[in-house]
């Protein structure tokens, strides 16, 4: 199929409005944005909708170290995660589910799952400040696929049928061959449209080719390390499983060496099956 930036750009247009299925998700929404908003009326929205608070349940066990035991309620799942990884876990299940019935779509909440995981395994283990964002920019890292399997659904048909060949570039080079623009760069311009910050949407900017200077350099890496990693464990999109050599330049950015990295792959692993199971 071809397409250009004018195509891509018009359809675009149609996303400056979030696309709110559920009212409480829009409540949801709203609610934190109040800069007085307590953990317990953040619950109390989002138990009004059974499904979703059943989804914030399984994301909060999936993303929780294994020592801090099950998440049994909304109030303990918003108190553990913080506000800003409710917000993308909402700002994720609605674009998600607008294009649930797309081929990919649980494989690739799977993988964001995982890489929010990792993400938040490395900035605690770093001792960086931001762990709660390295968690967020997990989820909504590939937001910008959920654009690309809505809009043009007959690519990502071709695509999967040649994903599994070892001729197969990665895919934010398939897509910038065929759009001009890649999912990073949309899922940037769709949280930049959503009002997250820029400590967000620039690593999500930079995931795949980081320029040498970058605004958050180490969150950036961190997420390249995540995606990678969370890739090579299984927990890749379809259409693309290969590990990048991008991963060996983040590690080392990081200070990240062999034992480091064996350690948190074997966090991530004790976790895994978890994640499978609460996916289902």
């Amino acid at each position: 199929m071809t397409a250009d930036l004018n195509d891509v750009s018009r359809r675009l247009k149609k996303y400056t409005m979030l696309p709110v299925a559920s009212p409480v998700v829009r409540d949801s929404l709203q609610t934190l944005g109040s800069e007085t908003v307590s953990f317990a009326e953040v619950a109390r929205e989002i138990e009004r909708d059974p499904d979703l608070a059943l989804q914030i349940l399984r994301t909060a066990n999936s993303l929780t170290s294994s020592f801090t035991g099950r998440i049994h309620s909304v109030l303990q799942a918003v108190r553990l995660l913080g506000f800003k990884t409710i917000r993308g876990i909402l700002l994720s299940t609605v674009l998600m589910d607008r294009s649930k019935g797309h081929p990919g779509i649980s494989e690739l909440w799977s993988h964001s799952q995982m890489v929010s995981l990792i993400a938040k395994i490395i900035a605690r283990r770093r001792g960086f400040p931001w762990e709660e964002e390295a968690q967020t920019a997990g989820l909504l890292h590939d937001i910008g696929k959920v654009f690309f399997y809505e809009e043009f659904p007959e690519y990502y048909q071709e695509v999967f049928q040649i994903g599994d060949s070892k001729q197969a570039e990665p895919d934010w080079r398939r897509e910038r061959a065929t759009f001009g623009v890649d999912h990073a760069f949309i899922g940037n311009r769709l949280l930049q449209t959503y009002g997250m910050p820029g400590i967000l949407s620039n690593p999500v900017l930079f995931l795949h080719d980081p320029p040498a200077n970058l605004l958050y350099p180490e969150l950036t890496h961190v997420l390249i390390v995540a995606d990678q990693m969370a890739t090579a464990m299984g927990f890749g999109s379809p259409e693309f499983d290969f590990v990048e050599e991008i991963l060996m330049e983040a590690l080392d950015r990081l200070g990240l060496g062999d034992s480091d990295f064996r350690e948190i792959l074997a966090e991530a692993h004790s976790r895994s099956l978890m994640l499978e199971i609460l996916s289902l």
